[in-house]
């Protein structure tokens, strides 16, 4: 969620539902968030959900375009399924554009939510014994879904754009990431614009013309009353 000055939130929303729990009831005692708060990020567990399942909610605030692009990079890492996240503001102070570019999808399996150290300490790729166990696909069980909210009219995208008025200050773009091993590039642009402040900025430049015009109109003025005084005075 993105604000008209370039500051905002990174928010990342986890849901394990009900069916997920009972075969791993040990799977919200073990989270380690210790190091996420330690970063400065918030993290809020829910359990149970709604459906006897859990939830995990982590957000952190960003000052700059720049910040967010960080904390998305730390997020998700080279490999994750969220990678290359660059968001941009360009333009000046009321008439920005925003544009937001990155790749989403996990062409390497599960093995994309582990480094390399930790395949070699689990000898496999996260969680493909229990998906093989179970008989199913990733596609069956995962699902990841971005959503992002920029200041403005909305240019150019590759996802879906929810429905909004034509006094929206906002537009809010989604994609759903494929799990199955290909790639997605997710891509979106607002352009935003404050009409009231540009027009008092045009009306305050008008005004500073016409005061500079005034000002010279009021010096020849007096340089034409001085020269023709001089003029008029007799010599003595």
């Amino acid at each position: 969620n993105v604000t008209e000055n370039g500051s905002g939130q990174v928010t990342v929303v986890v849901i394990a539902d009900g069916a997920t729990l009972r075969a791993a009831p040990e799977l919200v005692d073990s989270l380690q968030l210790d190091d996420l708060r330690d970063a400065g990020w918030t993290a809020t567990v829910q359990n149970p959900t709604a459906d006897g399942g859990a939830g995990v909610t982590l957000a952190h605030s960003f000052n700059t375009p720049n910040e967010a692009t960080v904390l998305l990079t730390e997020l998700s890492g080279p490999r994750g399924p969220l990678r290359d996240f660059v968001l941009e503001r360009t333009g000046r102070t009321n008439d920005s554009t925003f544009t937001f570019t990155g790749v989403g999808g996990l062409p390497d399996g599960t093995s994309s939510f582990a480094d390399s150290e930790a395949l070699v300490a689990l000898g496999a790729a996260p969680f493909a014994t229990t998906i093989e166990e179970l008989g199913v696909q990733l596609t069956d069980v995962l699902e990841v879904s971005v959503r992002l909210t920029l200041p403005g009219e909305p240019l150019d995208t590759n996802g879906t754009l929810a429905a909004r008025e034509n006094d929206d200050l906002v537009s809010t773009f989604e994609w759903q990431v494929p799990v199955d091993g290909s790639v997605l590039t997710l891509a979106a642009s607002t352009r935003d614009r404050d009409v009231s402040a540009m027009i008092a900025g045009w009306i305050a430049r008008a005004i500073f013309v016409v005061m500079i015009l005034a000002a010279a109109l009021t010096l020849i003025y007096i340089a034409t009353v001085v020269s023709r005084r001089t003029r008029s005075t007799p010599s003595s």
